[in-house]
């Protein structure tokens, strides 16, 4: 799936989530992947007021005027979104990955922008995972490298402060 349109809609919750329906408004977290379906795709619109939105993309957050659509830039001032931009594509190349092995950082990045289980938790989970997934196969370089990637990505999303001239973008 690589390069190809994924959405998943994610339930967390104290008590057993008996919905077969879509989240289709209200979410507490919307992320993008690939800054290139911000022009295709109505990505902000279903998040709730106070939600976070989160996009992958190479830019500083000074260039993000340039880069973001006007209805984006509207609809995430008008909700009072909390904006982070991370460059997973970057990060995943520093530690030794490769551009496109970027699913470790962005994993990382959502639960610690969620915090939907405690942040220790969900690390450890994430390591062990790639231990199972890579050790066979790739051997432990390459699972010291996705542990690196966790680690990276637990820290790496940076605050947009979203200015007020977007409301009316």
């Amino acid at each position: 799936k690589t390069g190809g349109v994924t959405i998943s809609h994610l339930r967390f919750g104290d008590k057993p989530i008996r919905s077969s329906y879509l989240v289709t408004k209200n979410a507490n977290f919307v992320a993008c992947h690939n800054q290139s379906y911000m022009e295709k795709y109505d990505i902000v619109s279903e998040i709730k007021p106070g939600g976070t939105f989160l996009l992958n993309c190479p830019w500083s957050a000074e260039e993000l005027e340039a880069h973001l659509p006007a209805k984006m830039k509207r609809d995430l001032a008008n909700k009072h979104a909390n904006f982070y931009i991370i460059d997973a594509a970057k990060l995943a190349v520093q530690v030794g990955l490769g551009e496109k092995r970027t699913n470790n950082i962005l994993q990382a990045a959502f639960f610690a922008l969620t915090k939907v289980i405690p942040l220790d938790m969900a690390v450890e989970d994430m390591k062990k995972n790639n231990y199972n997934s890579y050790f066979k196969k790739a051997g432990q370089k390459i699972v010291d490298l996705n542990d690196k990637a966790v680690d990276l990505g637990i820290s790496a999303a940076v605050k947009v402060e979203i200015p007020a001239s977007w409301a009316d973008a």
